[in-house]
């Protein structure tokens, strides 16, 4: 059975991870906010099945809002994720052209194509405009070789989009070649599939690999694409909906503010490039797919965060040879994937640190800040996170920073240097107990447990406990 977006949502209702909104909500004013709250206090998905002004669409949003979730859809567990896709990340998996699928059940082609029939949705306060935020896929005009990844799209039109595209990467390195033969670049818009494509979306590799070949290795079958109706572009075939478009060489436009990964609406801000809309192809009962950014917690964050925490588990397993390196978690709560926590017990004086470097010379720029904490620490916990750098970290010896080392383009916190590259700096903080080589040392930092808790329930001491998402009261 083709996995794709339809048999991920029956899988989250089987598994109660989907919240059925049958109100009438508006994809302009409230959407967004009814979704943020379902995922932060509600810890659900949502579909929504009426939305105003669209009486034949619905969408959903937040069904890549959590590590469960996209464990539940990748076949795996939220304890055995990372191990688990290491190894299906293996070999990749070739895609596969087919003459048809869903995605072409309903095509709209010049006037049709208007981007005012679609629900896109405003995500955040700030925002000018509804956003497109979701997978791009574009073709290097050289080798042919597919580029998938996220990008933020501002509506300025009913068949024209702004583009956010992040300073050297792989999209930048792409369009910087038809720009040099002042051609435009033909880009295709993905909207709405199985959350392997979004992760495989996010994934920083080398230049050159086709990332749908990764979202084939995640699926454990080949990707099946349709050739667009009018760029040369595959897409995939079993989509909601695609764009289809062009970027044109040479012409910037305003666009922004967008609230992005991290909680703030001015990143990335200023003269961008713009996509002209050509072609829709999409399913005849399309389900609009509202993957929210934003105030964390957002869907960006987590997607950004899996394949980031799963490269970073590989790079640091071998560091020194050998580590034992228990967990990488990159914190959602903190936005914009700008901390990354290891969990790992040091074997002797400068692994900690040494992981920590390793860490912050990843082949991702978002991370500023990398946080060792060893194996009795929950790096999922904001509580444990901060009562270990509380109780084991003495700044002068624990805490470095590397000064002037490139960002994250859309962390507002770091200073611009020109063609929208930011200088910052790196810091480590080193909040484990200490190395195996200095038991004595590491004895220092045991922690203690409350007299009898292991032995003991607290259900069978009062008449009735009550659950609620966020707290748990006794009554």
């Amino acid at each position: 059975m083709v996995k794709d977006m339809r048999t991920y949502i029956e899988a989250l209702k089987k598994a109660d991870e989907i919240l059925t909104i049958d109100k009438e909500v508006d994809p302009k004013t409230n959407l967004a906010g009814l979704a943020w709250q379902a995922e932060n206090k509600l810890q659900k998905a949502t579909l929504f099945k009426r939305l105003k002004g669209y009486p034949r669409w619905t969408a959903v949003s937040y069904i890549n809002g959590s590590r469960k979730r996209i464990a539940i859809g990748l076949g795996t567990t939220e304890e055995m994720y990372t191990r688990d896709l290491i190894r299906s990340l293996d070999k990749r998996i070739k895609c596969k052209l087919v003459q048809d699928g869903p995605v072409k059940e309903k095509i709209l082609k010049q006037d049709q194509a208007d981007l005012g029939k679609i629900p896109i949705h405003v995500h955040s306060s700030c925002d000018p405009a509804p956003y497109i935020g979701n997978m791009c896929i574009v073709k290097d005009p050289e080798t042919g070789i597919r580029n998938l990844s996220v990008h933020r799209c501002q509506v300025k039109s009913k068949n024209k989009t702004g583009i956010y595209i992040a300073a050297s990467r792989h999209m930048d390195m792409i369009y910087k070649k038809y720009e040099n033969k002042n051609k435009p670049m033909p880009i295709a818009i993905v909207v709405g599939h199985h959350p392997a494509y979004y992760v495989a979306a996010c994934w920083t590799t080398s230049f050159g690999i086709d990332e749908l070949e990764i979202a084939g290795a995640l699926l454990g079958e080949p990707v099946e694409l349709v050739k667009c109706e009018t760029i040369d572009i595959e897409v995939p075939a079993q989509a909601e909906l695609v764009i289809e478009g062009e970027i044109p060489p040479h012409v910037r436009e305003e666009e922004g503010p967008f609230g992005e990964h991290h909680g703030l609406c001015h990143g990335g801000k200023g003269l961008n490039p713009i996509i002209n809309v050509k072609s829709i192809s999409m399913r005849h009962d399309a389900i609009y797919y509202a993957l929210q950014g934003g105030r964390p917690v957002s869907e960006s964050q987590i997607l950004d965060a899996v394949p980031q925490e799963i490269t970073l588990y590989n790079r640091l397993k071998d560091v020194l040879g050998y580590i034992d390196l228990r967990n990488v978690v990159i914190p959602p709560f903190a936005g914009g994937s700008h901390i990354v926590v290891i969990q790992m017990v040091p074997e002797a004086e400068g692994y900690a640190r040494t992981a920590l470097m390793a860490a912050l010379s990843s082949p991702y720029v978002h991370m500023k800040i990398a946080i060792a904490v060893d194996e009795d620490v929950d790096p999922t916990d904001p509580k444990d996170l901060w009562w270990s750098i509380s109780t084991r970290v003495n700044p002068q010896r624990d805490v470095f920073i590397v000064p002037e080392t490139f960002g994250h383009p859309l962390d507002v916190s770091l200073e611009p240097i020109g063609n929208k590259m930011v200088l910052g700096s790196k810091m480590g903080i080193d909040a484990t107990k200490g190395p195996k080589t200095k038991p004595e040392d590491r004895a220092l930092f045991d922690r203690i447990s409350p007299k009898g808790v292991e032995k003991v329930n607290i259900a069978d001491y009062v008449k009735k406990v009550s659950h609620t998402a966020d707290t748990k009261n006794i009554i």
